[in-house]
């Protein structure tokens, strides 16, 4: 218990190391981030690099390390210079059924280890039924921010009958919405 607690706080804390994940950086270019995550120790490259032109590197590279119990990918956005501006971490999908028990294990369990390193959660909402997800696949429910300039969220997501756990990394500060 003790070696899966220190693998899922040293996976986390890694998340904080640089100014997204791993030795990545917000502003990286396309070129860069797949040089560094081929050197990286914390990812494994899922497709030959003949293929990254095609799928514009996402779910190209898995994490090592579960977090929370689920395997994940990592997908990118890109500003308009072609700087990275945004990292999400999808985790594997489970069958709808698990939606009520193993994801939001994952989920509550995430959150957990994400206040422990980020403080509270500017916002944090309840776990979504799975009728809210009419108009979204994705309902974020937990905001972190890190520095003035940067936030972290947490939220399930549900598509073709499938679930899984969202932890993007955002160049931007998102303020909360505030419902009351």
């Amino acid at each position: 218990m003790l070696r899966i607690l220190a693998t899922l706080y040293f996976t986390i804390a890694s998340l904080c190391h640089a100014g997204v994940y791993d030795t990545l950086e917000f502003g990286d270019t396309r070129a860069e981030v797949t040089k560094k995550l081929q050197a990286s120790t914390m990812v494994e490259q899922q497709l030959d690099g003949d293929f990254f032109g095609n799928t514009a590197l996402n779910g190209a590279f898995k994490c090592k390390a579960k977090l929370a119990g689920l395997s994940y990918r990592l997908y990118f956005d890109w500003d308009d210079e072609g700087g990275l501006k945004e990292i999400t971490l999808r985790s594997d999908e489970l069958n709808l059924d698990q939606y009520n028990r193993a994801l939001k294990e994952a989920w509550a369990e995430a959150s957990t280890l994400f206040t422990q390193v980020y403080n509270p959660p500017a916002q944090a909402v309840h776990y979504p039924a799975t009728e809210d997800f009419k108009t979204h696949d994705i309902l974020m429910t937990h905001i972190w921010h890190k520095g003035n300039a940067q936030s972290i969220l947490i939220g399930p997501g549900i598509i073709k009958k499938k679930c899984f756990l969202a932890i993007r990394f955002v160049n931007k500060h998102i303020k909360p919405v505030r419902t009351r």
